[in-house]
């Protein structure tokens, strides 16, 4: 089967945070949602997160066509070093449900935002 990636993926696990936000108004508009980072490219990454209704709003549909709600990946740093917080903006582009997994049964893959 052909790959229709742009980009080589690497495989890189880490737990990011993922909350909805607001651009127009500079907003956070959810709490932070522990999500798993799978895989990451030059545009975009896969996810995989526990819940996608957070305070009302759904992390994929809220985010999915607006042109000012984005979702916001914080990053933080792997050990106890002076490494700052990094930040991405990103569309989500598509969404699955694994009804096998318990913890985490939402898997997400996103596009970064320039």
């Amino acid at each position: 089967m052909e790959s229709r990636r742009k980009n080589r993926r690497s495989s890189r696990r880490q737990n990011v945070d993922l909350f909805l936000y607001d651009k127009s108004n500079d907003s956070q508009l959810t709490v932070g949602v522990p999500a798993l980072l799978l895989n990451l490219s030059r545009h975009g990454a896969g996810l995989k997160c526990s819940q996608v209704l957070i305070d009302g709003n759904h992390l994929f549909y809220a985010a999915l066509d607006s042109d000012t709600i984005f979702l916001n990946i914080v990053f933080r740093p792997l050990e106890d070093t002076d490494e700052e917080i990094m930040t991405l903006l990103a569309r989500p582009v598509w969404l699955n449900r694994d009804m096998e997994d318990s913890d985490m049964p939402f898997s997400m893959g996103i596009q970064f935002v320039n």
